[in-house]
């Protein structure tokens, strides 16, 4: 049973999936749940400098596997430093 968002994890969601676009990262656009497991990895990753694009889309598990094409797609963007330090580094895991 998967629990209930709080107002506060559907606000950092949002505010997650705004830098992102901000980025031209178009994650939400493959990915449903921008706050799970994968995501969060993937986040850490991109956070920690790296932006292959396949390393990052190897972060998929079980039926997001069979989407690495559409987010090698989907990640393709520019995360600039600032975004980096400031606001990445900001995401609660």
């Amino acid at each position: 049973m998967k629990a209930a968002l709080t107002p506060t994890d559907v606000k950092d969601s949002e505010w997650i999936a705004k830098l992102l676009e901000g980025a031209t990262i178009k994650l939400s656009s493959v990915i449903s749940d921008i706050m799970g497991l994968f995501s969060r990895d993937m986040l850490r990753s991109i956070t920690d400098g790296e932006d292959d694009l396949e390393k990052l889309a190897n972060f998929a598990r079980r039926t997001m596997k069979r989407k690495k094409d559409q987010l090698e797609l989907a990640l393709q963007g520019y995360v600039n430093h600032h975004q980096r330090r400031l606001q990445l580094s900001n995401i609660k895991y």
